[in-house]
């Protein structure tokens, strides 16, 4: 069974951070209907990438891995990045291990709204009760300059 995460995500074209105040998409209905609402205002709004595809693998020629290195649930960024080498090491005090951007995740990132127009859509968006703290959380994160990505974790 797949997990479905709304993460903030700050993109400089470098370096991807997966903010930590990842929320799980749950239950399965509500989460279908906030994600059609959601395209029915644009397409690209809240564009779905499976998480595995997020790293690179080790020889560097297919996108993603077989299993994910780190899990959405655990707290914490996540950081990865086109140009470092992934070390769950590169330590640099208090600063969250690095992983290798894969250049499928890479090439998804550079089509994804900005921040500035995904918050434009945001204002004309409506939401069930129950799927209200999805759609503030989305905007509290544009508003702060910060992307939205949907990841799928299986």
């Amino acid at each position: 069974m797949s997990d479905f995460w709304l993460v903030p995500l700050s993109w400089d074209g470098e370096t991807a951070l997966l903010g930590e105040e990842r929320l799980r998409l749950e239950p399965e209905d509500l989460r279908m209907r906030f994600l059609e609402t959601m395209g029915r205002i644009h397409p690209r709004l809240l564009m779905m990438f499976k998480a595995h595809l997020l790293p690179e693998d080790e020889s560097g020629e297919v996108c993603g891995t077989e299993e994910l290195p780190f899990a959405l649930a655990q707290s914490g960024d996540i950081r990865l990045s086109a140009a470092a080498e992934p070390s769950e090491t590169m330590a640099v005090a208090d600063a969250p291990p690095t992983w290798r951007l894969s250049h499928c995740a890479e090439a998804y990132l550079n089509r994804m709204l900005t921040a500035r127009e995904a918050a434009a859509l945001l204002r004309q968006a409506e939401a069930e009760p129950e799927a209200e703290r999805w759609l503030d959380a989305m905007r509290t994160w544009t508003a702060g300059g910060r992307q939205v990505i949907l990841l799928r974790e299986d």
